[in-house]
């Protein structure tokens, strides 16, 4: 049995940049010039250096954006899931991607070119003043990473990682922290080789702080680890 599509408006609604819009706002946006990219596992969407034409939102799945270092490595900046934009920065002047952005699951996301999107900015205050808050929160993500990454050491940084996944209201008592990505693309954002990331992991286990079970890390007691920091 097929499954049945899902309309565009249901795909946007929940979406930080259409989330304020009204249904007849929503429906006029979704009219022309959107997108809808299905994105198998490991497919590209776009390379560095590519001309950048508009920019994609995460409907569902997850998508990695990285860059090639200079031994031939890969370094992952981020990884985008539901809700959040890719290119969203170089969308507004005139410069090639920054980044390659590859799905690292199936995944579902909406392109609009453009166009489109100055366009919308300009009909819909809403969509103006949401696009200036995913600019805003992007610019902070970056003055902390940066600051993380200069000002931490490798273990901080990953403590500070681990808690920054705690489950919401998580307080005190043993809690449970399901890591979102693999390990060796977590230690690539967090500026760190793999085995380095792994040894660290090991450490704060035979300290007693965590207990490793594959992707999912049970945090001992939560104050005695965020002392660490």
């Amino acid at each position: 049995m097929s499954k049945q599509p899902i309309p565009l408006e249901q795909l946007l609604v929940h979406l930080p940049l259409f989330k304020d819009l009204s249904p007849e706002k929503l429906a006029l946006v979704v009219a022309d010039g959107l997108l809808e990219v299905n994105a198998p596992r490991g497919s590209v969407l776009y390379r560095r250096g590519e001309p950048c034409r508009g920019l994609h939102i995460v409907v569902w799945g997850e998508v990695k954006c990285t860059f090639e270092t200079r031994d031939g490595g890969e370094k992952v900046l981020e990884v985008a899931r539901a809700g959040q934009c890719l290119a969203d920065v170089v969308s507004f002047v005139d410069k090639p991607h920054l980044v390659t952005a590859e799905a690292l699951t199936d995944s579902k996301l909406v392109y609009m070119p453009k166009a489109k999107v100055l366009a919308e900015m300009e009909r819909f205050p809403e969509v103006a003043r949401a696009m200036v808050g995913v600019l805003s929160s992007r610019l902070v993500d970056l003055v902390s990473e940066l600051e993380n990454c200069t000002l931490r050491t490798g273990k901080q940084r990953v403590i500070r990682y681990i808690l920054k996944h705690l489950p919401q209201h998580a307080a005190g008592t043993q809690k449970a922290v399901f890591l979102p990505a693999k390990k060796s693309i977590i230690a690539s954002q967090l500026n760190l080789t793999h085995e380095h990331f792994s040894r660290i992991l090991r450490d704060l286990a035979t300290a007693g702080l965590i207990d490793v079970r594959g992707r999912q890390i049970m945090i001992s007691d939560i104050a005695t680890l965020q002392a660490r920091l």
